[in-house]
């Protein structure tokens, strides 16, 4: 299947959500708002070979976006794997992330939702270490572990991270951890190569683990109570 190319600016409709969407992981979204289900319908009746696709980018506050300022600069574009419609026109949607980009300007006007003009990002290695992959997977075991003396249960997660991962997926798959707080998920997503990703998230694992083990509590995220797309 091809992609558009890395650098090419392009319009593309937007979910604004309280989390963080990686490449290569899972959404799951209830749409009932009517400019959604809007979204959703436009999607739906695009034409093209490629599977419908929207953006998602993180709020940095609240709920509602009118300004660039309101939400994260670089968000993922979610590929969209199914759609189950509902008697009263909402819809259950699944989606996975595919492609970061950079938000180089909103248009809060011309629909009913958000469209903005992007510019997708390259993937890139970097100057990746001997032993990298290691210390970070030791780093993130260390977490489960203290989030297991917790009780707390991860359990979707922990399942795709048992599975063996690459270095960029690996560095993905911890910013995808909801334990962690929302501002250093979006760090490590806009992060510009796997290398220097690994290190980050090595550095905040770390950081997160001290702290579950010293605060005995996980911080609550804007992800553990948002999981739809809400009222009007």
């Amino acid at each position: 299947m091809s992609h558009p190319s890395a650098g090419r600016s392009e319009e593309l409709p937007l979910f604004p959500l309280g989390t963080v969407l990686v490449p290569g992981m899972r959404l799951s979204l209830h749409v009932f708002e009517p400019r959604y289900r809007q979204l959703v319908a436009d999607l739906l009746g695009g034409e093209g070979a490629r599977a419908p696709e929207f953006g998602v980018v993180a709020l940095r506050q609240g709920w509602e976006v009118g300004e660039l300022k309101d939400v994260y600069g670089v968000g993922t574009t979610a590929r969209v794997t199914d759609v189950l419609p509902h008697t009263d026109g909402q819809c259950d949607l699944s989606a996975v992330g595919d492609r970061r980009f950079v938000i180089e300007s909103l248009d809060t006007g011309s629909h009913p939702y958000l469209v903005a003009t992007v510019r997708r990002l390259p993937e890139t290695d970097g100057a990746l270490k001997p032993g990298a992959v290691a210390a970070v997977r030791r780093a993130l075991e260390a977490h489960l572990q203290a989030l297991d003396e917790l009780d707390i249960e991860f359990t979707e997660q922990r399942s795709e991270l048992s599975t063996p991962v690459d270095a960029q997926e690996l560095s993905y798959a911890v910013a995808n951890l909801v334990s962690l707080p929302l501002s250093d998920r979006q760090t490590l997503l806009a992060t510009p190569d796997t290398a220097t990703r690994l290190s980050c998230a090595r550095s905040v694992l770390r950081r997160e683990t001290e702290l579950l083990r010293t605060l005995q509590a996980v911080p609550a995220t804007a992800a553990t109570f948002r999981t739809d797309f809400g009222s009007s």
